[in-house]
């Protein structure tokens, strides 16, 4: 930022806006033909790629959301409660969904987003596409197993981006 103190409106105005361009990238990857593994890969997948080109909006996000109190927390909430409820639609396609305490979506959320925050608050932001076949690893492997996660991440992210195999 520019050094100046941030006011409470422009963490919320700023929260909002990245958000809701979350949101847009989320859903999208999530509305797409296709079994629930492949649709969350591309959720993780378009985050990432959210949080490298942006992240500053990836702090405010996480971290940031964080050191703003008691409004910044409860916004951090709705941002993990809201990528719990997308994980959610997995249970039924898991061969261990029925089998998976209730906090497990709320759990993989705020490990992603320690991830995310964790590269961006060391300026290494842009290296959070490498990380996806592991994220995505860590995302389904609850539902799946570890094996099978492994197995699928390595397949679901072997050419991404499209058309440039190894990245």
């Amino acid at each position: 930022m520019d050094g100046r103190a941030q006011q409470p409106e422009d963490f919320a105005t700023s929260f909002e806006a990245a958000f809701a361009r979350l949101q847009v990238l989320l859903e999208m990857a999530c509305a797409a033909e296709g079994p629930w593994a492949d649709r969350a890969t591309a959720a993780v997948r378009r985050a990432l790629e959210f949080a490298a080109a942006d992240p500053e909006a990836a702090s405010v996000l996480t971290h940031g959301a964080l050191a703003e109190g008691p409004d910044g927390i409860g916004r951090y909430e709705r941002l993990m409660s809201y990528v719990a409820g997308l994980l959610e639609a997995g249970r039924p396609e898991s061969p261990l969904g029925a089998e998976l305490p209730p906090s497990t979506e709320r759990s993989i959320a705020g490990g992603v987003a320690a991830i995310v925050a964790n590269r961006v608050d060391r300026g290494s932001g842009d290296a959070l596409l490498d990380l996806t076949p592991e994220i995505v690893q860590f995302v389904l492997t609850p539902y799946f197993g570890s094996e099978e996660a492994k197995h699928r991440a390595q397949v679901a992210t072997a050419d991404w981006p499209p058309g440039q195999p190894g990245r």
